[in-house]
């Protein structure tokens, strides 16, 4: 997304838990190679829709017949001595750039405006039993790893079983901690995994379309990979130097026929500012640059100096939160009024330059049973209303930001003079950006923040991180609010248990209704991916999942 990624420092972890996470997964009502998946869609000039927001740049840039050869060097804001080749332990860019050129998921969100259904990786299928108690996969024949050795089900388990369920090795164990039954993840044969739940959970295989869930080969470690990184992957290693510069060569033998068509992949990670990357891309240094400033954005659209990727679909979601259990928004009429005097296209305007479309108060569009339906309403004098029977009116509310991605400062600025209208007033706090999303911070107990949500393809991966009672990300600490609590987090689990594609979309709409009219979450706006791409370079294009389509480098070439 934004250009803060530079600024991380010791605190990564933390921070990629949170304000970087997202990935959006979607799932049909089959769980067959039909519902659960699908083919590549085809890319085209995004529209002006409720998804996507104003025309700009092309969801795909030219095709025609490829071109081989040729190095593609990408530019990336810096993530200094912290980069690193091992996907339990990435956070997003620059680390996931390289991670999606290395590795592979077991399955990707799709690729299209929505991010559902999934589109098949290294599995091809995935059928739960009669109550989504247990999943068995289907792997993809025919992938051998960059030593040569096959692709097998023993890998996937031991991925599973040793490094997915450990927090040290792993940022995303917290989505199948408490989910999936570790000790009994087993191999039926070669391409066969059995995968038995704690709980059922009709939408499980979308967990696995988050680009921590790179799956390694069996017995890899930290240390090993920091030695040699083995994936099956597109690209293989050549050498890695931490904040500086990453360059991976072509895979011979990669499973996608005739893919990739460039001879190396270069990700040049020393960028330290936005400006830099620019003039870097203009200049010939770098024929990619990931994320540019949203200023960047408009800029190029008048000048015309480069090509600009923008994904149909937003699904990147820009929230205020609070806590509903305690404090002062643990009165719900404070909530309602928050969200009433909420003026989005104001905030979109102003801090994704328009860029954006507004949000309806839930998280994460363009995923399966998203209540699209539910619309915001601007009230100012109903708001101050709320405000005066709550007996909150003239009162002041301190709201923490931090420049951790573009537009978190500029929307809470925004909001605070939006608030004086409704007689209340907010006070902004500016934190340390390495601060935000930690303990030091107080992220996850303090009353007010932010929130920066990167597509996860599915409601029950949305809940599952954010909203269900202990939940890894629980900023709002829904389920936990009295009364009704224990029967709002019961509901949740209701939906995410249910396989029938009817009853699970009443179900969603009942829990979506709740957090609509009572949530803690003022979701303001959404924003596409966008990212520049110089004039020569073909093939490529953009999704609502992430940069550059999930960052596949395997599908450009380079214009002769």
């Amino acid at each position: 997304m934004g250009s803060s990624e530079g600024q991380f420092s010791g605190e990564r972890g933390e921070i990629s838990r949170r304000a970087l996470l997202g990935g959006a997964l979607g799932l049909g009502a089959a769980f067959g190679l039909g519902g659960l998946l699908a083919g590549c869609s085809t890319g085209g000039t995004p529209s002006s829709s409720a998804s996507g927001g104003p025309a700009i740049g092309s969801s795909a840039l030219p095709g025609g017949t490829p071109v081989r050869g040729g190095v593609l060097t990408l530019g990336v804001l810096t993530g200094g001595n912290e980069e690193n080749l091992f996907p339990g332990l990435a956070i997003p860019n620059p680390d996931t750039a390289r991670d999606y050129a290395l590795y592979n998921l077991l399955f990707y969100p799709n690729d299209g405006e929505a991010l559902y259904p999934l589109q098949p990786g290294l599995a091809l299928s995935a059928e739960p039993n009669r109550d989504a108690t247990v999943w068995t996969l289907k792997l993809r024949d025919g992938v051998t790893w960059h030593d040569g050795k096959a692709f097998t089900s023993a890998d996937v388990v031991y991925n599973i079983k040793a490094l997915w369920s450990d927090p040290t090795q792993n940022y995303a164990s917290s989505y199948l901690v408490g989910l999936v039954k570790f000790a009994g993840v087993k191999a039926v044969d070669k391409l066969t995994v059995e995968i038995p739940l704690e709980v059922p959970s009709a939408q499980f295989p979308t967990i696995f379309a988050w680009f921590n869930f790179g799956v390694l080969q069996e017995g890899a470690t930290p240390a090993s990979i920091a030695r040699k990184p083995i994936g099956t992957g597109p690209f293989t290693f050549e050498s890695f130097t931490p904040g500086q510069k990453s360059v991976f060569n072509r895979n011979d033998n990669y499973w996608e026929d005739s893919k990739p068509y460039v001879d190396q992949l270069v990700v040049n990670s020393s960028f330290t500012d936005n400006n830099a990357l620019l003039n870097a891309l203009l200049g010939g240094q770098v024929n990619l640059m990931a994320a540019p400033a949203f200023s960047q954005v408009t800029q190029q659209v008048s000048a015309g100096q480069v090509q600009i990727l923008r994904s149909a679909g937003a699904s990147s979601t820009h929230a205020f939160s609070m806590r509903v259990d305690e404090g002062p928004f643990a009165d719900p009429r404070v909530r309602k009024a928050m969200k009433l005097m909420t003026n989005r296209q104001q905030l979109v305007d102003g801090a994704l330059a328009g860029l954006g479309v507004v949000g309806n108060d839930l998280q994460i569009p363009n995923v399966e049973y998203f209540a699209s339906d539910l619309k915001p309403t601007y009230d100012v004098e109903q708001a101050k209303k709320l405000f005066q029977e709550a007996g909150v009116l003239g009162q002041t509310f301190e709201l923490p930001t931090a420049n951790v991605l573009p537009g978190m400062v500029e929307a809470a600025t925004i909001w605070s003079e939006q608030a004086k209208a409704a007689g209340i007033n907010i006070k902004v706090k500016t934190l340390q950006a390495g601060d935000y999303f930690t303990e030091a911070g107080g992220a996850y107990v303090r009353p007010f923040a932010q929130q920066v949500m990167q597509p996860i393809p599915s409601l029950t991966g949305v809940y599952r991180s954010l909203l269900q009672v202990g939940a890894p990300y629980w900023d709002t600490h829904w389920g936990a609010q009295k009364p009704g609590g224990a029967a709002a987090n019961d509901l949740i689990l209701a939906a995410e248990a249910e396989l029938d594609s009817a009853k699970a979309a009443d179900l969603w709409g009942q829990v979506q209704k709740q957090q609509f009219d009572d949530g803690g979450y003022v979701v303001w706006g959404a924003v596409p991916y966008i990212d520049f791409a110089a004039k020569n370079v073909r093939g490529l294009k953009a999704s609502a999942a992430f940069n550059f389509n999930n960052w596949r480098f395997q599908d450009g070439w380079l214009a002769s």
